[in-house]
């Protein structure tokens, strides 16, 4: 993902106060997608689910956690899926699933409001 230097430290700030084990995507997700959007208007919230009618609870990222997530909410921008599992770079959306979470069969990936997840998380610490 070819981020300015700007937008780079802006992210990386973002990633620091919201790690992958605080839980707290949603806070990162929004950033993504609010900087993505000033070059590439398709930027957009997605979320994985446990897939309706599997009988998956939780979705499981590939690094290990101690907690558990009933779903997952990230930043696509540019062709590229943006977390705190992917770091700044990314990663193509295409392999996101693959790359980073395990019983991909039994998962979903929907498009999300960012402003309505989580509301407020970014001021929990």
């Amino acid at each position: 993902m070819d981020w300015t230097e700007a937008e780079r430290a802006e992210l990386e700030q973002a990633l620091g106060r919201h790690p992958v084990e605080s839980g707290r995507c949603a806070a990162v997700a929004r950033v993504v997608v609010r900087m993505g959007r000033a070059r590439d208007p398709g930027s957009s919230g997605r979320q994985v689910r446990p897939r309706d009618g599997s009988a998956a609870r939780f979705v499981v990222p590939r690094q290990p956690l101690a907690r558990r997530w009933g779903s997952h909410t990230y930043g696509k921008s540019h062709g590229h899926a943006v977390d705190a599992l992917t770091g700044a770079t990314g990663c193509e959306a295409s392999r996101y699933l693959h790359d980073h979470w395990q019983f991909v069969d039994f998962l979903d990936v929907v498009d999300v409001d960012v402003e309505l997840v989580d509301p407020g998380i970014e001021e929990q610490q």
